[in-house]
């Protein structure tokens, strides 16, 4: 019976030390903004290509982000504002790159008609390595502008009620604007071995789910979060004579950010 008591009477204890530990806050009308950094992998895509003397697809193309070392130009950066106190509104601005990996085995489908690689390619059936004699590609700017709904609430919350722990997940979605470099058959281009580069403007969309958890030190929060999605780039420029690639894939990305929040 003693034994029932102390239990009793030590739930009540933490009960309601928590309680006077946690505030809760008040968001609504709070207006946010962060800058940070990322790390981005992707699943394996399909890439369709088709231009004078080649008509194919490549399924189960591998990539990464050509990360070497983190450069600051290349941000992510977010806008947001507390709608209520638990649902945010924000428009994010993620720059992503993209670079394909040499020496892979992907599945070929399609028709090229002259050069080294001429062939007619059965679905299923066909495999090509992607080495660089073949097929260089990238993405050296994959920007994303995404608008996102997200729901937020308070792990902790201090006394004063200036250090929060918090978490958010949400949906968005936005266009992509794709600057690439490709570089086609290049086994046969002995004279010319330099990615063709272009800027191919406003070129796809993507969709995606936001999470992430954000420690606030005063004004001042870190950010620990990262999305995952579907992007598809449409009329990627391939070539000098007008061919074009279509590319959908799959991300997930990582991304450390530190900002600021008020409330009006």
């Amino acid at each position: 019976m003693r034994t029932k008591l102390l239990l009793l009477a030590l739930s009540i204890t933490f009960g309601t030390v928590n309680a006077q530990d946690f505030k809760e806050r008040k968001n609504k009308n709070r207006i946010y903004f962060s800058y940070g950094l990322n790390r981005t992998a992707y699943d394996l895509s399909t890439l369709q290509m088709a231009g004078e003397g080649y008509d194919f697809s490549l399924t189960h193309f591998d990539a990464n982000d050509g990360f070497s070392e983190y450069d600051f130009a290349k941000f992510n950066g977010k806008l947001g504002f507390f709608v209520t106190d638990n649902i945010s509104i924000s428009v994010g601005y993620d720059n992503f790159t993209y670079k394909n990996i040499d020496d892979r085995m992907v599945k070929i489908n399609g028709e090229i008609e002259g050069g080294s690689f001429a062939a007619t390619y059965q679905e299923n059936q066909d495999v090509i390595r992607t080495s660089e004699e073949f097929l260089q590609y990238s993405y050296t700017k994959l920007n994303y502008i995404n608008l996102n709904v997200e729901i937020n609430d308070d792990f902790w919350v201090s006394k004063n009620g200036k250090l929060a722990w918090s978490y958010y997940f949400g949906l968005g979605g936005g266009i992509l604007i794709s600057e690439s470099e490709v570089l086609l058959f290049g086994k046969d281009q002995p004279t010319n071995t330099t990615p063709v580069t272009n800027n191919n403007g406003m070129n796809g969309f993507a969709g995606n789910a936001s999470f992430g958890t954000r420690m606030y030190l005063g004004p001042v929060f870190l950010d620990l979060g990262g999305k995952a999605g579907y992007m598809r780039s449409k009329d990627v420029i391939i070539d000098e004579n007008k061919g074009v690639a279509d590319h959908n894939f799959v991300f997930v990305t990582g991304i450390a950010s530190v900002g600021l929040s008020f409330r009006f």
